[in-house]
């Protein structure tokens, strides 16, 4: 079994969770990997994928699991070759067990980079230091608030173009758009771009070093 992790750019942080991983799947069928399948009248490939990444959202740090048996480099080279323009493996490891990702993530940081200069960015720490950190949002159809404060757990302008959050993820989960579309309207910014960059476990230990450990 193989730990993958792979970035999402570009035009592929556009494509839905559900397609990128059809993406993923066609490619470990085009480079002919020794895959495992489901047992059962319509057999699917043995593959588990973190949590869903929210469309528009690039990111550097997306962990796959999959039952295949080929050499880790090998595989990540001949899948580079053959995945869509944005999708890349970045790293990959045996393991014995599927890790779960899900599981193991506690909190995901997220670079924020502001189309122009915005002076008015270093507002997100005041929005932090309030006693109540309110965001609006519209989800499955229906406009709601939420207090987000216990889960930011750092949120600072770098720049006048460049914010960096730390957010909960896993069983409680902020979105970093969420969060961002809610600041905007806040404060009158203008667009931007959000990337995630790193993933870490309750400790704060960094998820690569775990999965794949210093020398990935």
């Amino acid at each position: 079994m193989l730990i993958c992790k792979y970035s999402r750019r570009e035009n592929a942080a556009f494509v839905p969770h559900l397609d990128t991983l059809r993406a993923v799947t066609m490619a470990i069928r085009r480079i002919g990997a020794n895959a495992q399948y489901s047992e059962g009248f319509n057999p699917h490939m043995k593959i588990f994928f973190g949590q869903p990444l929210p469309v528009g959202t690039e990111s550097d740090c997306e962990y796959f699991c999959a039952h295949v048996s080929d050499e880790p480099h090998d595989f990540m080279a001949r899948m580079n070759e053959s995945l869509p323009s944005g999708l890349r493996i970045t790293a990959a490891a045996y393991t014995e067990n599927d890790p779960n990702v899900a599981k193991l993530m506690y909190a995901a940081a997220y670079t924020v980079t502001m189309r122009a200069p915005t002076p008015t960015l270093s507002l997100a720490s005041a929005f932090l230091q309030q006693e109540r950190c309110t965001i609006a949002f519209c989800a499955k159809g229906e406009e709601k608030q939420k207090d987000v404060k216990e889960l930011i757990l750092s949120m600072q302008a770098e720049n006048e173009q460049t914010l960096s959050l730390k957010l909960r993820c896993g069983n409680v989960n902020l979105r970093a758009d969420r969060l961002m579309a809610s600041l905007r309207e806040r404060y009158g910014w203008g667009g931007y771009d959000i990337r995630k960059t790193n993933m870490y476990d309750c400790t704060g230990q960094d998820l690569d070093i775990l999965l794949f450990g210093s020398g990935k």
